[in-house]
């Protein structure tokens, strides 16, 4: 039983690291900051340019992904993808890959054929 307990509470924790991590991408502005950083180091003002973001919006939204590792300052100031945004990059590419195809497919393409339309309990 106490083994059950340890399972649930791992899994508990890698879901809420994993939410952490979602939530601070799906801030606006975030995700398209990181796919941008993506190609390389780019300047704050032409971050804000290709955003259309407020100074002060792009400001907080940089320092939180400064402050999660997933970016970081160069020597000449420009942002970039740092050590863990690299790693989040490879995570992030198969998922883009899936992604693009799922949004491809119409309401009906994304359930299966044969599957309920309700689980047991779901109204």
């Amino acid at each position: 039983m106490a083994r059950d307990g340890a399972r649930a509470d791992a899994a508990s924790q890698g879901v809420a690291a994993l939410a952490e991590v979602i939530d601070l991408l799906g801030r606006r502005h975030a995700l398209p900051v990181f796919w941008i950083l993506r190609d390389g180091p780019t300047a704050f003002r032409s971050l804000a340019a290709r955003l259309d973001a407020t100074e002060s919006h792009l400001s907080q939204r940089l320092r939180e992904l400064r402050e999660a590792g997933i970016i970081e300052v160069g020597e000449a100031g420009d942002y970039r993808l740092s050590a863990h945004g690299r790693r989040l990059q490879g995570v992030l590419e198969p998922l883009d890959g899936w992604a693009r195809q799922w949004s491809r497919l119409g309401p009906r393409g994304r359930v299966p054929r044969g599957s309920a339309t309700h689980g047991r309990g779901e109204s």
